[in-house]
């Protein structure tokens, strides 16, 4: 299947200059980064959540907003700004630019401003990809483990789908 908008936002300069900017400012970060790893991790694990529940998911959709879910990190570091709400408005600009249509940039948008907020409805693709991205973090194996705010029954010690 081949992933359109997605393989757009990889190839997009804007994209791959913040990606680049967050590498930098999490250079000397101790906890979870916010690479391409995690990205990828991210759109993998919703989709294996959605197909577990039964919830229809796009798979351009996805792999899209999941790439563009931390953009808004370099605000967040720089000027102290909810990085979903600036990594939409970064979003939206990145998917203009690469001629993503309306109702699909909305979709994008919407799971972006939603990947850290839990749904209470189990069912949805939000809370799917709200569930993706954080069980996307080996907490088990992280050397700052005993330093990490994450609440403990939040944190993954063991592998999940």
């Amino acid at each position: 299947m081949k992933l359109y908008i997605a393989n757009k936002i990889i190839k997009n300069t804007a994209f791959r200059s913040r990606l680049t900017k967050i590498e930098e400012l999490e250079k000397d970060r101790i906890f979870c980064g916010h690479g391409l790893d995690h990205l990828l991790t991210v759109a993998r694990l919703t989709i294996l959540i959605c197909q577990e529940r039964g919830i229809y998911a796009d798979p351009d959709i996805v792999y899209s907003a999941a790439l563009l879910h931390d953009i808004g990190r370099v605000e967040e570091y720089t000027l102290g700004l909810p990085h979903e709400t600036a990594g939409a408005e970064a979003a939206e600009e990145i998917l203009s630019g690469i001629g993503c249509g309306e109702e699909e940039a909305a979709e994008i948008i919407r799971l972006i401003l939603s990947h850290r907020k839990r749904s209470t409805e189990r069912g949805t693709l939000e809370a799917a990809f709200y569930e993706a991205d954080k069980k996307s973090r080996t907490c088990s194996f992280c050397k700052a483990q005993e330093l990490c705010n994450w609440p403990e029954d939040k944190k993954n010690m063991n592998i999940e789908v």
